[in-house]
């Protein structure tokens, strides 16, 4: 049941990356295809606003985070190591929407998520857990004398 439960809750992984990753994915294709400077569009604007540096670097470091990153965790894939990653970008998602009086509760939950993924584990059902069974089942070779 515990696995069971660790894979719900890598299914926030999908749904950050289904409603969130794909829509700033499309921000910056748009931005690519206007010839827009990336720092005019998508979240380096308002990063800025926030007061956050590097505007343009954290912006495509969220959105790879709520895209490739959570699609990733949803797999189980690199699981501990994206969920740190998408936990920090959570808690700038966090005193962003704070500081701008916006609902914070999503940004909240999804820290919760992957904090706790980042704790403790993907669990069985997930590429993570395949790669480390199979990389321990390996067959040693021996080395002629």
């Amino acid at each position: 049941m515990f696995d069971l439960g660790l894979l719900a809750l890598r299914g926030a992984g999908f749904l950050l990356a289904f409603t969130f990753g794909i829509e700033k994915i499309g921000w910056y294709v748009m931005a690519f295809h206007s010839n827009k400077p990336f720092s005019s569009i998508g979240l380096a604007p308002l990063i800025a606003k926030v007061g956050f540096p590097m505007a343009v670097i954290l912006a495509l470091w969220i959105t790879f985070n709520e895209s490739v990153g959570a699609f990733l965790i949803g797999c189980g894939l690199l699981t501990r190591t994206l969920a740190i990653s998408a936990a920090l970008g959570m808690i700038g998602a966090l005193y962003t929407s704070v500081r701008l009086e916006e609902d914070w509760l999503r940004a909240a939950l999804y820290f919760i998520a992957f904090v706790s993924l980042s704790l403790t584990g993907p669990g069985r059902f997930s590429i993570d857990r395949w790669l480390q069974h199979r990389r321990k089942n390996r067959p040693v070779a021996i080395a002629a004398p």
